[in-house]
């Protein structure tokens, strides 16, 4: 038997002429029934690397993947191109998930997308077991590790759902660290995988960090960015208080900005997202709820009012920008006092054990040490930004090294400790 033609299934389903660096291989892995592990960037087409396969293989591709906003956008993308795709999650009625069930076990499905809750509850195993399975897809799959960002402890249990399916897994990232790439493979069992590690090095995007103190100064840093840049402006801000504080400075200044945030009903970030894909020159304010589906090429500005809570979550938003190839600067104010906040959420989210009573408790349940991991990952990345942010040396290889890469071209292509502030607001083409 001839092997697939993966050029021609591309060009005919999707439109394009070519695979970008790693989706051949990836594809080429999954369809000959080998475990895969891909690491491509922000922007890097990860979907088409189980889309694929799933057009080539005679059974039904399974996705997971941890977000309804973010399964919805990977139904569209399928349906776009006439594929058999599905999602069960939540939001269904009772009626609407039967009828996607049914669809899945009389084979009339290529892809079925869900969450790692539901694929592992006592009430879905039934019906895997009639499922006929040729792939199982781990989306966001540093969400398997607690030393990567977005964890999410069911995704530790699907070592043994793919164990019981038997069948290859293809698990897809973005942002992974060589240690959370270890315990992706380790934990989902992977047998010698193929291994597709893009570069983290876009050298598009131009990095830089501003000092800034108090709220007047931050607002008048974005002020100035946002007026500045063509194209679509993105800013984060780490609370939805904050979001809507410089939202109503910028609208004051005569930058009308929208904002978006978990707080807002979902008609209005509905409205938001269509805003920000539609409009000429879109300025979003928003918390981290914001990006994930949101694909636009011509995002010439990603501003953090402050940094991140890891490298890995600043890599991931700042990335949203430049996807056109075109230059794009990733900013962030920085702040004496900036890791509080986080060091706030760490608390709330992974308290310190002070009491022995507590102590003794989680010991006996079996999650001493786990809380104890947890807490000092969460602690090892928070330092991380801070040398980002207090470095004197290039910034460019200080996010490289995290992700255990070094410069692809020998040398900086842009960031303000390399080529100062004004050679990178010059090199983004800001005014």
């Amino acid at each position: 038997m001839n092997p697939p033609d993966f050029e021609a299934v591309l060009q005919h389903h999707f439109g394009f002429p070519s695979f970008r660096p790693g989706q051949r291989e990836l594809v080429e892995a999954a369809v000959e029934g080998r475990d895969a592990l891909g690491i491509l960037p922000t922007g890097g087409g990860k979907s088409l690397c189980y889309q694929v396969p799933a057009l080539l293989l005679p059974g039904l591709t399974v996705v997971v993947s941890p977000l309804i906003s973010l399964m919805a956008d990977q139904l569209r993308r399928a349906q776009e191109i006439g594929m058999a795709a599905a999602a069960l999650h939540s939001g269904l009625s009772r009626a609407q998930r039967r009828k996607v069930e049914d669809a899945a076990v009389a084979g009339e499905l290529r892809v079925l997308l869900l969450a790692p809750e539901r694929l592992d509850s006592p009430g879905f195993r039934p019906l895997l077991k009639r499922l006929r399975v040729s792939l199982l897809v781990v989306d966001e799959a540093h969400c398997i590790s607690c030393w990567g960002h977005d964890f999410r402890p069911s995704y530790r249990k699907l070592g043994e759902v793919r164990r019981r399916l038997d069948v290859p897994v293809l698990a897809l990232t973005a942002t992974a660290t060589p240690r959370v790439r270890r315990e992706i493979e380790a934990i989902l069992g992977m047998r010698e995988p193929y291994r597709q590690i893009g570069s983290f090095d876009r050298s598009n995007l131009l990095w830089a960090v501003r000092s800034a103190t108090g709220e007047r100064e931050r607002n008048d840093h974005l002020y100035h960015l946002v007026s500045s840049f063509q194209g679509a402006r993105l800013i984060y801000a780490a609370t939805r208080r904050r979001v809507e504080r410089i939202r109503s400075a910028m609208a004051r200044r005569g930058q009308p900005a929208h904002a978006y945030h978990a707080g807002l009903p979902g008609d209005e970030r509905d409205r938001v997202q269509e805003y920000f894909l539609t409009d000429r020159r879109p300025l979003v304010v928003a918390t981290n709820a914001f990006g994930m589906g949101i694909d636009r090429s011509d995002v010439r500005l990603v501003a953090h009012d402050q940094l991140s809570g890891s490298l890995e979550d600043y890599y991931q938003e700042a990335g949203r920008g430049g996807r056109d190839g075109e230059p794009a600067l990733c900013v962030a104010l920085h702040g004496p006092v900036d890791g509080r906040i986080h060091r706030s959420f760490l608390d709330r989210t992974h308290p310190p054990v002070r009491s022995p009573t507590t102590a003794l408790r989680l010991w006996r349940k079996g999650d001493l040490a786990h809380r104890w991991s947890r807490r000092r990952a969460e602690k090892v990345k928070l330092r991380a930004v801070s040398r980002y942010a207090r470095t004197r040396r290039c910034r460019r290889r200080t996010i490289l090294n995290w992700f255990g890469q070094g410069l692809s071209r020998g040398q900086c292509s842009g960031c303000d400790r390399c080529q100062g502030w004004r050679g990178v607001l010059i090199a983004a083409g800001s005014g």
